[in-house]
């Protein structure tokens, strides 16, 4: 099952696409984006992947969750009893497309991704104050090839 992604919008050798933040070290900017891979079409896949961290004590906890297509350019993630929607960007299909344009290995990095937004925002904000979870789509460190090579270079 393809996941949910938090990258960068950047510009890589004079092309437009997306990064992981760690590619970008210092260079990264603050605002990172939940994205998703789509199909041929540029429509959404039935549905994604999408990773939690919650503190607990001294450790972390990871799980896995489903994030699913409900109609046309709408998703939810149901954590338990909660739910989290997201939207596509407002903006034309064609401009919201964009490939990957990093240098780190997914099997969704071959796909075109669009950026998603929670329709409250402020609801990830309070999953984080009330339950210290964060939702972080999909883990780097566990997925993607080559970042601990990457990272370790620095």
């Amino acid at each position: 099952m393809a996941f949910v992604h938090s990258l960068v919008k950047t510009e890589v050798r004079g092309k437009t696409g997306w990064c992981a933040p760690a590619e970008l070290g210092e260079a990264a900017p603050h605002y990172i984006s939940f994205v998703i891979p789509v199909d041929a079409q540029g429509d959404f896949l039935p549905r994604y992947t999408c990773e939690t961290i919650t503190s607990e004590g001294k450790g972390k906890k990871k799980v896995s969750h489903e994030l699913v297509r409900e109609g046309k350019d709408s998703l939810v993630l149901r954590l338990g009893k909660l739910e989290f929607w997201f939207t596509a960007s407002p903006v034309r299909k064609e401009e919201r497309r964009l490939p990957y344009v990093g240098k780190l290995r997914h099997e969704d990095f071959g796909h075109l991704f669009t950026e998603i937004e929670p329709e409250k925002p402020e609801s990830l904000d309070r999953l984080y104050e009330e339950e210290d979870t964060f939702v972080i789509g999909c883990d780097a460190f566990t997925h993607y090839s080559g970042i601990k090579s990457l990272t370790r270079n620095r």
